[in-house]
């Protein structure tokens, strides 16, 4: 394992980086301040939860000893994957970012952005143009198969600037993903079936996710090169790095896309069991009248 002095030492704070994660935590914070009297107390902490998870998970995933760790474990890089992906993401969205980032902006550039969101403005246009859920899900699967191509994974380690804006785009494809899926705003487009949202995470996210950690977990040879050296801080072969960076993808992976998948099923399920709505014409006797006896109801009618 790393030396206790080696985590402590080996945070890095790029200034992009760190003026973007400061500036969104900044504005999130202001617009929450706004928005809570305006919502229930228990809705705006579980919102601040979400938001302050999320966006820790985002300063160790850029900041921590794993971004230096990323040049010697294949296993750092996974968890930054984890961490932006499949974490941070979709706790961001239950925070309701857009909206209370919103209220965040001083008055004159939140008027702004919420005319450049307007479906009658070219910006909102656009906007819906470029995120069609079709559009976006196959973007994800694009970008997931870039970021675990062993050509890539040696290009963009290599540089510091080059691996940042990686990790920054790979981050926020998965927010677009998950946008479709969570459905917390903006409102810019019609929510999607929940039968269509099930096959959207499965076949967008869980069985990509699947077949990737189980191929890269059981393979018997290297399949990123570059990790051959192997680690001077911590004690793992290249083949055991490997394989538990590849069963971690997969358990992890595994664990929250079939848990989505199943409170998306459980909407399918309870749409389907509600009780179909009594007719408007149906007078009040007949609506309460026991079933079978309804010829009373006619017989004293006539």
């Amino acid at each position: 394992m790393p030396s206790v002095a080696f985590l402590l030492t080996n945070w890095s704070l790029p200034p992009l980086t760190g003026l973007v994660l400061l500036s969104i935590g900044l504005l999130y914070g202001r617009g929450w301040q706004r928005m809570r009297i305006h919502t229930t107390v228990s809705r705006a902490r579980i919102r601040l939860f979400a938001f302050a998870l999320g966006w820790l998970l985002m300063v160790v995933a850029f900041c921590s000893p794993l971004f230096a760790l990323r040049t010697e474990l294949l296993l750092a890089r996974t968890i930054q994957q984890i961490l932006l992906g499949l974490l941070a993401a979709p706790l961001l969205w239950l925070s309701a970012p857009v909206q209370t980032i919103r209220w965040g902006l001083p008055g004159r550039w939140r008027r702004r952005f919420t005319r450049l969101l307007r479906p009658d403005s070219r910006t909102g246009q656009g906007l819906r143009a470029v995120t069609r859920p079709v559009f976006i899900w196959l973007a994800t699967i694009a970008s997931f198969l870039i970021w675990a191509d062993p050509l890539f994974v040696e290009w963009s380690i290599a540089d510091n600037l080059r691996y940042s804006a990686s990790l920054w785009a790979f981050w926020f494809v998965y927010m677009l993903f998950w946008m479709h899926v969570i459905k917390s705003g903006p409102r810019l487009h019609r929510p999607l079936h929940p039968g269509i949202g099930f096959f959207y995470v499965l076949l967008g996210g869980e069985i990509p996710n699947m077949i990737t950690g189980a191929t890269t977990a059981f393979r018997e040879n290297l399949l990123y090169p570059f990790y051959a050296a192997g680690s001077s801080t911590v004690p793992l072969s290249p083949l055991l790095d490997q394989s538990i960076s590849g069963g971690l993808l997969w358990v992890v992976g595994t664990a929250i896309y079939v848990s989505i998948c199943l409170a998306i099923l459980s909407q399918v399920f309870r749409n389907e069991d509600a009780p179909t709505p009594m007719p408007l014409e149906w007078d009040a006797t007949e609506r309460s009248i026991a079933p079978g006896l309804e010829h009373r109801v006619s017989s004293r009618r006539s």
